[in-house]
């Protein structure tokens, strides 16, 4: 009787004690899931250096050199048919104000015997669209007759002089030597309005729209559940800073590193927190057996955090939530490469930091299924990162990957696919 009435107390002792700990686990396991505030962004960014983009435009532009015919109107007494042709020599993307996208194009004016007249300048920005599929997120970026907007043509080739004596060369050696320099100088600034005005039109009908097309930018964004974008100001790149849903504790502080890769910068926090959201959505594996097999109906189901500023900053935590309760708590700090196209991934300074359980449990291996899996979904994530000028796509690898001051930076480097073969088309 006696030993019976011991044993029920033990077996009280140990169910109020399994009680007691199963609330805790409960209230500590609510506030990290259910934390709704979201910092301030940027959460993530990608950058693209204005003169990788510009490159990629100027083979654009090189292999396929749009050409269109002007029709050069009176300009003088006794003036033969004068034939010009308009071909554009480039486009780039310039330093812009922010969200938009500044284009400079430049067409070169050509007379019958591909001799220079002069250039046409001309700037234009756009205010580049967010474009959502089932696939993908895309920012798209390009001038066409829907969203030209302030373009400014202007001659910066040569003064009116200069134009005369292009006029000059048009006409027969004989006439040249008795016209007198008044008649050239009208006829240069006949030729010069025409350039900036009527010749204008026609290159807006015709080529513009064609040059539009051929160099639309269309960026692929990050895999990561994106709430919006902005497109900050700078000197030398295309930054666009994304901001997630996701309840990031702190975005991106500081500038990007100059590079000329293109870069993909995700703050810590975003990172731990598209490994929870993967996780919720079935990307990666939902629940675990002790023994670290995922199983749909394993006990254990882990959830990541980062605490930016911490000597050990990822937190795994780990709650049992079948089969009995019980937490655990591991601190550390990563190391981050590329080797070989390989991720590798070092814990530094691993610590468990709290445990409430009976038992123990090998945490090593949660690093390797866990914290390896969800550094590499982030890299995958900046790897969905692609580049589409025109008809034309952009290979994406992953060059370089580093974890440093509370973000995980990873390098990406473009390299067009086999594609479209040369045109000298004339549009009209």
């Amino acid at each position: 009787m006696v030993r019976r009435l011991i044993a029920l107390g033990l077996v009280a002792l140990a169910t109020s004690g399994c009680g007691a700990r199963c609330a805790e686990i409960a209230t500590r396991k609510r506030a990290l899931v259910e934390r709704t505030a979201v910092a301030a962004g940027p959460h993530a960014q990608v950058r693209v250096p204005l003169a990788r983009a510009n490159a990629f435009l100027a083979a654009l532009v090189r292999d396929q050199p749009l050409r269109a015919e002007l029709s050069v109107p009176h300009l003088y007494p006794y003036q033969p048919p004068i034939a010009l042709t308009a071909v554009t020599r480039s486009v780039e993307i310039r330093p812009s104000p922010a969200d938009r996208v500044r284009f400079a194009i430049r067409i070169a004016i050509e007379d019958a015997q591909h001799e220079p007249v002069t250039t046409l300048a001309i700037e234009t920005e756009v205010k580049p669209e967010l474009v959502r599929t089932a696939a993908a997120t895309e920012l798209v970026a390009g001038f066409g007759p829907a969203n030209l907007l302030r373009v400014k043509p202007e001659l910066t080739d040569g003064s009116a002089h200069a134009l005369g004596e292009v006029i000059g060369r048009w006409m027969p050696v004989v006439v040249r030597a008795t016209v007198p320099r008044a008649v050239l100088d009208a006829a240069a600034k006949l030729l010069a309005e025409y350039l900036t005005e009527g010749a204008y039109f026609v290159l807006q009908r015709t080529v513009l729209p064609k040059l539009g097309e051929l160099t639309r930018l269309r960026l692929q964004l990050p895999a990561l559940p994106i709430a919006s974008i902005a497109l900050p100001p700078s000197s030398d790149a295309l930054l666009v800073d994304l901001v997630t849903d996701l309840p990031v504790r702190r975005g991106l502080a500081g500038a990007a590193a100059a590079s000329d890769d293109v870069a993909v910068r995700i703050a810590g926090s975003t990172a731990a927190e598209l490994a929870n959201w993967s996780i919720e959505h079935g990307y990666l594996p939902q629940r675990y057996s002790r023994n670290l097999a995922p199983e749909p109906d394993g006990d254990y189901r882990p959830r990541l955090d980062y605490l930016a500023g911490e000597r050990r900053p990822v937190k795994v935590h780990i709650f049992q939530e079948r089969g009995g309760c019980s937490y655990f708590q591991v601190g550390l700090g990563l190391r981050v490469a590329i080797v070989e196209d390989r991720l590798v991934v070092e814990a530094l300074d691993r610590v468990v930091e709290a445990v409430n359980a009976w038992r123990p449990l090998e945490l090593a291996l949660w690093f390797k299924q866990l914290i390896v899996g969800s550094v590499d979904s982030s890299r995958r994530a900046a790897a969905q990162t692609r580049l589409t000028l025109g008809g034309r796509a952009f290979t994406t690898r992953v060059v370089r990957a580093a974890m440093a001051d509370d973000e995980l930076a990873v390098a990406l480097e473009f390299a067009p696919e086999p594609g479209l073969a040369a045109s000298h088309a004339i549009v009209r």
